[in-house]
């Protein structure tokens, strides 16, 4: 395969990552693998002069020097590897918010410096396109991650967990569930005879995120990120016409309040949010999410449905079967996520 190139090449000229196409359910039959589905960025990273990483869209990523100098000692030049840039060290409720914090910055050519209370990221391996001068993505799975276990023998030692080589099991329910209780959003399974096929959603791979849902109370809306598709950036002034989402309330029934925000919307109702968030605030709404954290925060909540006015809240009264008390009504807020 062509290596990957730097400089003013189009990003279209880098290797596409291999997908997984959703699954409701664990895959029955032999012949499969399964591993924890990270909270993080996807990367590849290939071994030229020096280390290159980019992201599915082909923008290069610079900004954590110490996962391009643990790659380079541990594979030869030539090697292009598959993975995920995750923090494992925060904890599940901060794992994604921490790492886009890091890799979102990109102003003056920063460069992530870890520390005591500032730990490093992870890049987590999980697959290889090219070993050395080998095109090895027409071997099975299986054979690619015998060579990656022999590559990343005793790596965590020596790298001090800033590479890592992802866990694998036999699929299973219990598996599932117990992977999910531990804080991931679900799994990935793959078929281990399957080939790496670069850009490809063939059914080779697949990923299961089993969700719940839950009832909160709407309490305001979030602005769009400036320069985003609903907040452009035009003469130099930022031009928003949607929200990024809704600030919600969650009142668990062991009394831990969480206020997060909410997006999964259309741009319909994006705008019309924007327009006239009054109508909204106020009323209950149902979010699917991944699980609950420690704190009561909800991970990756997103908006199912809003239900009907006649079902808006009443200042200090109950709201549905969850207990859900009115908060404050505010046009614009922040929330958490």
């Amino acid at each position: 395969m062509s290596a990957p190139r730097t400089g003013q090449e189009e990003s279209t000229l880098l290797p596409k990552p291999m997908l997984a196409k959703k699954l409701s359910r664990i895959p029955e039959g032999e012949g499969w693998s399964m591993e924890p589905k990270l909270d993080g960025w996807r990367l590849l990273a290939g071994l030229l002069d020096g280390v290159v990483m980019w992201t599915r869209q082909g923008n290069h990523v610079t900004q954590v020097p110490y996962i391009r100098d643990a790659i380079a000692a541990h594979f030869p030049t030539g090697t292009i590897l598959d993975g995920e840039i995750v923090d494992l060290r925060s904890g599940s409720e901060r794992q994604w918010n921490r790492t886009q914090s890091i890799l979102g910055k990109t102003k003056g050519g920063y460069e992530h410096t870890p520390t005591a209370q500032d730990p490093p990221l992870t890049y987590v391996l999980f697959d290889v396109l090219c070993l050395g001068s080998s095109d090895v993505r027409n071997r099975p799975l299986a054979d690619r991650r015998a060579l990656l276990q022999e590559h990343c023998a005793g790596i965590e030692q020596s790298s001090d967990g800033q590479l890592l080589l992802v866990p694998v099991q036999q699929p299973s329910d219990a598996g599932l569930k117990a992977l999910v209780d531990h804080g991931f959003e679900g799994v990935v399974v793959k078929r281990i005879d399957s080939p790496y096929v670069c850009g490809s959603r063939n059914g080779a791979w697949g990923k299961i995120k089993p969700y719940a849902e839950i009832e909160a109370l709407c309490t305001g809306v979030y602005d769009a990120e400036p320069g985003s598709h609903y907040a452009p950036v035009i003469d130099g002034k930022t031009r928003p016409w949607a929200v990024g989402g809704i600030c919600f309330q969650v009142s668990h029934e062991d009394g831990r309040v969480y206020d997060g925000r909410a997006a999964g919307m259309n741009d319909a109702l994006r705008r019309r949010l924007y327009e006239e968030p009054e109508e909204f605030i106020g009323l209950v709404v149902d979010l699917a999410h991944w699980g609950v954290g420690e704190k009561g925060a909800l991970r990756h909540p997103n908006l199912k449905r809003f239900r009907s006015p006649a079902d808006k809240a009443v200042p200090g009264e109950p709201v549905g079967t969850s207990g859900h008390q009115a908060a404050p009504r505010t046009r614009r807020g922040r929330g958490q996520h």
